[in-house]
């Protein structure tokens, strides 16, 4: 682009020439609309209040819950700068009457934000949005209608919203609409691109021709069709809209159809899509049709661009300085009015700068193609800039969002980002209120424009994210965890992009066998050999099953095997545990690399064998490559403490789900090798082609066939073979409850670590954002076809959502509307089961219980018996099979609560605490919820499922979990692997005030007096060990934090301290061993049983009856007692604690394996850090508190 020094000339006089008429055209209204910006803008918190009052005020439908919100708002922000004073009366009156009376002073309290806001968002009831539209078509202005909405979730919704549109063309005041893709289609799917436009392309040319058939006169006096404007928001809806728009106009009776298209300029590679456009539209005008239209603007979705990116890690799409914005516009608008492109590509430039427009204007004049231009405003913002415009230069189109009164929940998202538009430090429209020429921030504002021209020299054009899982090459990639020194986790592939929609076609080419392929036998692997000539089982494709297609073979493991496998692992003949935690971390970012590279055989594996679609193995793969990456990292940070030595048990056993075929099973391989540990993997038997395909990363990474042994086999064959057998060291499971308990049953000293499933729920409060609640419900419930530990499988509403027809509506809408089918093709969002219907989920489909119906009757696709749909059962009973028991499945049993606390209560009754969500706008019903609800992850106003890498460790609570508790996914999850001990004393940063650091010093100074004589080594260690307790306690154990940092998302990991602990004291415990578990306790504010063996007899039982009461709070207890009544305690106790596995009995063993209560056998620690994980839970909070991308109060820069 040229600069055009003498047009930039003219554009900054016509500029001028506006505002100086502009500012004598204000009138009463623009003039308090701009007292009020003003004042918002110097006062930051007042927006937010704005934006929360807004957002909250409509969401209940009981007047007395909406005003106890509004006065808690008033409360928590008082009085805004921006109120007028009458409205400051209005306010005073409410709080101080209307507040008890709800159901007068709440409607009213309504009516006054429509009322405000009516000028932005045109109220949408017939009488009154027509006397608008009258008025402004008298006045020779059009209109561009958006019926506002957001993203449709089911079919009906579409189908309604098509029918909307339909209907308003009919109306005669009305000539220009704009639609979105997503208003149109609920199963936009990046997968099935060609699908996808296909069907957009039949329902935009529905709403085309009744365009066509209600035609209009335009101002030239020419008869035409209405115009039809589609909208751009997402950049994910770039690709597809422009596909829709022009395959929809190429048809032959759209030819002579006059439509446009929006471009945003903060997106870089816009101008190339302009480029396309230009080239389709002059083609289309040769061959006969009509030109088209371009919309220009500058972009307003720019926040939640930033937060997907975040979330995904992917690169932002997006200019991040809005020079580059600025400088892409003039671009744009030049390339866009030349008198060879404007032909053929009308140009219609939106904004409210008047530079921009007097730019666009003036280069128009020059190029002689005024036509062809326009230009455009918001309804509502800038009234006295667009009549000075039309006074001097000519007409302005108004974009005019509405809404009516029961869709104004609808209006908030526009609502926000025009507040943020309004707002945005570097935007034009924050200056102009008042604005006048000649002024400091004019004179600003004049020199960005200037300065865009020049930035348009070194302006980046293209596409800024550029994931091509095509060409990427991994072999030598250098960026994990053991070349950095930090984590990061893996991008997630964007199907949108043309290069990874192609992979995908290539992997299906690839997975997708014929009844005629020969297919290859998987081996088992042990001592280093792949051994074939063992039974041969065969795994089907379940997308084809009509077809009989076979995926692949695999060979099963013997008794002998097994046996093998365990002696070889047990000697380590390859010294994997003789490698350094850093050499361990090498390999196993050697094995990421290879996993990046296969990323996309393990998609195809997983599609072929278990049926699961492609976008949900793409993340299990991602979260594979995280384990591996940040495994190894975590060896590397326990490593660094000086005075531990941390190695590896020796033999660990991985028996991974099929549900997650990818992901699990590489975190537990991953986690037992990063600290130290020989591996067996035990694969389900529904995916052990999958476990196969993962495991040849590591072998071909360098991990041996005898560190990695693949032992494919029946469950009871391992657990008499493996789980038995005394030289494994421990298992990792994830499975149901029933395996856990029946391993610990067969081998009660096992160490086991085990994720056993739950009955996860959602609550939605009247406090929700209730489409916002179906979105994230429908997700976490069906996606996988329910086969998640962590899918909610409860829906629990409160009264008012659940008596809410709207609500239940489009919640059935949307699970109906999802496409169940084969994983090859593309439009299916769930595959099949893995396992055919039986037991819990079998009992839940064909029985109903008393008050129980189908709100959506369970149903197969394809007449095939894994293509199970969702289905919704309403009216679940407490204590009801389906209340309690976990289904594994796509079925969604819906439950009525009075209130949150009921809820509440439903949800902690199942015993289960993996997973939980709540839905709601106020932050005081969180809070509750969150110190109430008993799971170890929670998930607030987002999905229940998908949890990453350190930002969300994932483990539960209650029955969820057998063990010690730690949680995949984070640092200390590695430790429970490890024996750890102590070489050197504990590093303290600083000394610590508790009365233990004074008992202790009174001891001390007893042994210089010959009192405790025989302790004075064990006080010192005890004086460092409660320091280095009570520095972990304040540095780690009592905070909350938030390792990942994503914004819109808090991502809090914190502590839980256990109830109850019993400690057993034996006759030849030293008074370390029982002093230091005691006090680790009490500092960790844990309830503490110690028992003491019936008849034994010490000095250190001694010392600890003479200082019982110095020690133990009012909680905790002691007291002599044999094993049999010793283990009486367990069915109350969270964990039992001994100083010397050799000590523990197998009576003892038995008793904590009957109720799976984890047996902490290790010696105590001085360090802190390691020592305390024993006293706590852990439990992830993921908070989604971004609304359409706005951050609240966290946006205020300080």
């Amino acid at each position: 682009m040229q600069k055009n020094e003498i047009i930039i000339e003219r554009a900054i006089a016509l500029a001028e020439k506006w505002q100086n008429r502009a500012t004598e055209l204000v009138s009463d209204f623009d003039q308090k609309f701009h007292i009020k910006m003003n004042k918002m803008l110097s006062h930051p918190k007042d927006k937010v209040f704005l934006i929360e009052l807004m957002d909250q005020s409509f969401r209940s439908k009981n007047p007395a819950r909406v005003a106890n919100q509004i006065e808690y708002l008033f409360a928590k922000y008082e009085m805004a700068s921006f109120f007028t004073t009458s409205e400051r009366f209005l306010v005073f009156l409410f709080r101080n009457a209307g507040i008890y009376l709800p159901q007068i002073s709440i409607p009213l309290f309504i009516s006054n934000i429509r009322e405000d806001t009516k000028t932005v968002v045109l109220k949408g009831e017939d009488d009154v949005l027509n006397a608008h539209l009258i008025k402004r078509k008298s006045e020779g202005t059009r209109i561009n209608l958006n019926l506002i909405g957001e993203v449709v979730l089911g079919e009906e919704e579409a189908e309604e919203r098509i029918e909307k549109y339909i209907k308003v063309l009919e109306n005669p005041n009305v000539d220009y609409i704009s639609i979105k893709i997503s208003t149109l289609f609920s199963q936009i799917n990046a997968l099935a691109y060609e699908e996808t436009v296909e069907e957009l392309v039949k329902r935009l040319s529905r709403i085309y021709a009744q365009a066509k058939k209600y035609s209009f006169t335009n101002a030239k006096g020419e008869q035409t069709n209405k115009f039809i404007n589609l909208d751009m928001e997402e950049y994910r809806d770039l690709g597809l809209t422009f596909s829709a728009f022009t395959q929809t106009l190429d048809l032959p009776e759209f030819q002579d159809f006059r439509a446009g298209i929006v471009l945003q300029a903060y997106l870089p590679d816009s101008h190339l899509w302009q480029q396309k456009l230009i080239a389709w539209a002059k083609k289309r005008v040769e061959n006969g049709g009509v030109p088209i239209k371009m919309r220009l603007v500058k972009g307003a979705n720019m926040e939640m661009e930033e937060t997907e990116a975040g979330l995904r890690h992917w690169e932002l799409v997006t200019h991040t300085r809005k020079i580059d914005t600025d400088s892409n516009y003039k671009v744009m608008g030049e390339f866009g009015l030349r008198p060879e492109h404007a032909q053929y590509v009308n140009l219609g430039m939106a904004s409210h700068n008047l530079f921009e427009l007097a730019h666009g204007y003036e280069l128009a004049r020059e190029y002689g193609t005024t036509e062809f231009f326009s230009m455009e405003m918001l309804e509502g913002m800038s009234e006295s800039a667009r009549l000075a415009i039309k006074e001097i230069s000519g007409e302005v189109i108004l974009y005019a969002p509405t809404a009516k009164k029961e869709q104004f929940t609808n209006a908030i998202a526009y609502l926000v980002r025009r507040l943020d538009e309004n707002t945005g430090e570097e935007n034009f429209i924050r200056y102009s209120f008042g604005l006048t020429v000649g002024s400091p921030a004019w004179e600003t504002q004049k020199q960005k424009f200037i300065d865009a021209f020049e930035n348009t020299q070194n302006l980046f054009i293209g596409a800024k994210r550029n994931q091509n899982r095509l060409s990427e090459q991994w072999d030598n990639y250098e960026s994990g965890s053991f070349f950095t020194g930090k984590f990061h986790g893996e991008a997630d592939t964007d199907f949108i992009l043309p290069p990874n929609k192609e992979w995908a076609k290539n992997i299906r080419a690839k997975w997708m066998k014929k009844v005629s392929d020969e297919v290859s036998v998987a081996p088992i692997v042990v001592g280093g050999e792949a051994i074939l000539d063992r039974e041969v089982k065969t795994a089907i494709d379940k997308s084809q099953l009509k077809e009989g297609v076979v995926c692949g073979k695999y060979a099963l493991a013997t008794k002998e095997d097994l046996e093998r496998a365990v002696e070889i692992a047990a000697k380590d003949v390859d010294g994997w545990r003789s490698l350094s935690a850093s050499e361990r971390q090498k390999i196993l970012g050697q094995v990421a690399n290879k996993m990046r590279a296969k990323r996309g055989d393990l998609i195809g594996v997983a599609a072929a064998e278990v049926g699961k679609v492609f976008f949900e193995t793409d993340v299990e793969v991602s979260e594979a490559i995280d384990f591996l990456e940040f495994y190894g990292h975590s060896a590397r940070y326990f490593d660094d403490f000086k005075n531990l030595t941390c190695k590896g048990k020796g033999v660990g056993v991985v028996t991974p789900p099929w549900n997650f075929p990818i992901a699990i099973p590489v975190g537990g391989i991953s986690a037992a090798l990063a600290a130290g540990n020989c591996v067996i993997i035990k694969p389900a038997s529904s995916a052990v082609l999958c476990a196969y395909e993962l495991c040849q990363c590591f072998w071909e990474a360098g991990i041996s066939k005898n560190t990695l042994q693949f032992v494919p086999c029946a469950g009871s064959l391992a657990g008499e073979h493996l789980v038995k057998n005394e030289k494994v060291d421990f298992v990792i499971l994830t499975g149901g409850e029933e395996t856990a308990y029946a391993m610990l049953k067969s081998r009660p000293n096992l160490f086991l670590s085990a994720e056993t499933g739950g009955k996860d729920a959602t609550i939605v409060t009247a406090m929700s954002d209730r489409e916002q609640a179906i979105k994230n419900v429908i997700h976490s419930a069906f996606s996988n076809s329910g086969q998640k530990c962590s899918a909610t499988s409860l829906l629990v509403l409160e009264e008012e959502v659940y008596n809410d027809p709207h609500f239940k509506k489009g919640l059935i809408d949307a699970a109906q509307s999802l496409h169940v089918g084969s994983v090859w093709d593309f439009t299916n969002r769930l595959g099949t089961l893995a396992n055919p219907v039986d037991g819990a989920l079998k009992q839940a489909l064909e029985s109903l219980e008393e008050g129980e119906s189908w709100a959506l009757a369970p149903s197969y696709a394809d007449e095939n018996e894994y293509m199970l749909k969702p289905s919704i059962k309403w009216g679940v009973k407490e204590r009801s099979f389906c209340h309690h028991t976990e289904l594994f499945g796509p079925v969604l049993s819906v439950m009525c609560a009075k209130d949150l606390k009921h809820a509440i209560e439903i949800v902690n009754a199942t015993g289960y605490g993996l997973t939980s969500g709540i839905e709601s706008l106020d932050e005081r019903e969180v809070a509750y919820w969150r110190k109430h609800l008993k799971a170890g992850n929670l998930y607030i106003n987002r999905g229940t499922t998908g949890a990453i890498v350190e930002r969300q460790p994932f483990g539960g609570l209650g029955k969820s979990a057998v063990g010690s508790g730690r949680k995949a996914g984070i640092h200390n999850y590695i430790t429970q692997f490890m024996n750890i001990e102590e070489v050197a004393e504990p590093l303290l940063k600083h000394s610590h005030p508790h009365a233990f650091i004074h008992l202790i010093h009174g001891w001390k100074d007893g042994c210089a007096k010959g009192l405790y004589a025989g302790f004075k080594a064990d006080f010192e260690k005890l004086s460092l060990a409660v320091g280095s307790y009570l520095e972990n306690v304040e540095a780690t154990f009592s905070q909350e934090q938030d390792f990942a940092k994503v914004r819109g998302e808090d991502n809090l990991f914190k502590y839980l301290p256990l109830k109850c602990i019993a400690l057993r004291v034996s006759q030849d415990d030293g008074l370390f061993d029982v002093m230091s578990r005691i006090m680790a306790s009490i500092i960790a504010q844990t309830s503490l049983h110690v028992s003491i063996e019936f008849s034994a007899q010490s000095s250190v039982i001694a010392f600890l009856y003479e200082n019982q009461g110095m020690l133990f709070g009012k909680n905790d207890t002691m007291e002599r007692e044999d094993e049999a009544t010793f283990v009486k305690c367990f069915g109350t106790t969270d964990k039992i604690f001994y100083a010397n596995a050799a000590l523990i009995s197998p009576f003892v063993y038995e008793a904590a394996a009957k109720k799976a209560k984890c047996i902490v056998r290790a010696k105590p620690l001085m360090e802190g850090r390691v020592e305390l994980l024993h006293y706590f839970a852990e439990q992830s909070i993921s908070h989604s508190y971004h609304r359409y991308g706005n951050l609240g109060a966290r946006g205020i820069k300080k």
